[in-house]
């Protein structure tokens, strides 16, 4: 867990009475959140730069 704390310490907040770090439930979404819109927005461009390739039809 510390080093989870050590790479997002902004996901953190101080509670008010104990003084103590603890995980932001509303930091966290948010942040779940934009990571889903970043790998959304990359497997989006992957998947639409694929070539398209056309093949005639036989009658």
């Amino acid at each position: 867990m510390r080093i989870f704390k050590f790479i997002f310490p902004f996901l953190y907040a101080r509670n008010w009475h104990t003084g103590a770090q603890e995980l932001s439930r509303p930091r966290v979404a948010l942040f779940s959140a934009m990571l889903f819109l970043i790998l959304l927005g990359v497997l989006m461009t992957l998947l639409l730069q694929t070539p398209v390739t056309y093949k005639a039809a036989f009658l």
